[in-house]
Formats: structure tokens, C-alpha cells, sequence
């Protein structure tokens, strides 16, 4: 696929929710297809709120994972230090 029409599909795919949210915002109601109502600002709350703890977790799982690399990594290169200090 030509690379101009994955950008395009890109900009729609970004533009049209955030046309829905702003309909949403600026007229006080819900959208509406097919006779289902859509509360669109509602349902992003609610994906916002189940999405932050879950990010906090990844980033509070990285910085331990990296800490403990980091400590690890000082570990070794003590014990290296300190064999090479025994050869000589």
C-alpha cells in the first residue's frame, strides 16, 4: 500500500473521534447511530480511569525492574574489582 494512503487513513482514523468528542462537547449531547445513543465523553472517562493505575503499574514495574539490573550489574563489577585485585 503507497505510503500517502496509510498517512491518509492515519489523519481519518485520528480526526473522526476527536470530531465525535468535540460534537459531543460543544452541543451538550450524545451522538447518535442507528438509534443507539452514544456517550462518548462518558465512555473516554471511564477508559481514562482504567488505563492511569494500569500505566502507574507499567512505570513503577520498569523503574524496579531497572533498579534491580542496576544493582545487579554493581554486584558484578564488584566481585570483578576484587578478583582482579586478587591476581595481582
Amino acid at each position: 500500500m503507497n505510503p500517502l494512503v496509510k498517512v491518509f487513513l492515519g489523519v481519518i482514523l485520528l480526526v473522526t473521534p476527536l470530531a465525535l468528542y468535540a460534537y459531543e462537547f460543544l452541543y451538550h449531547t450524545n451522538f447518535t447511530i442507528m438509534g443507539i445513543e452514544l456517550n462518548l465523553l462518558g465512555s473516554l472517562w471511564v477508559m481514562i480511569q482504567g488505563i492511569v493505575p494500569l500505566g502507574l503499574m507499567l512505570v513503577g514495574l520498569f523503574i524496579v525492574w531497572l533498579e534491580l539490573d542496576e544493582w545487579r550489574i554493581e554486584k558484578e563489577l564488584k566481585s570483578e574489582e576484587k578478583k582482579k585485585s586478587k591476581k595481582k
